[in-house]
């Protein structure tokens, strides 16, 4: 079980589409990172081996920074605050253009 799992792609037979639990489509993966960043994180951990490079890597970038952001809120209120919220931003838009 270490190839993940693919179908024939309908218009291009020889493409293969990755089929993915329903939590870890796009959106919905993007909601659940939004709200509960831990489980988010958690989910794609489980099923880390099973992904292809590319979609593990777009779903650790958006779990990352939204874990980060979640992180932030346990900092004392204040400048320090502030600092990790910067830095998060930065270090997310700097993964963003970058990648």
């Amino acid at each position: 079980m270490d190839q993940p799992r693919q179908r024939p792609h309908k218009d291009f037979p020889c493409r293969t589409v990755e089929r993915l639990p329903f939590y870890l489509k796009r959106f919905l993966f993007f909601v659940i990172s939004y709200i509960v960043a831990p489980s988010a994180s958690l989910l794609l951990l489980i099923h880390w081996k099973s992904l292809r490079p590319q979609t593990r890597d777009a779903r650790l970038i958006v779990s990352t920074l939204f874990l980060l952001l979640f992180l932030v809120d346990f900092f004392p209120r204040g400048w320090y605050q502030n600092t990790m919220l910067a830095f998060t931003l930065t270090v997310g838009l700097f993964v963003t253009f970058i990648g």
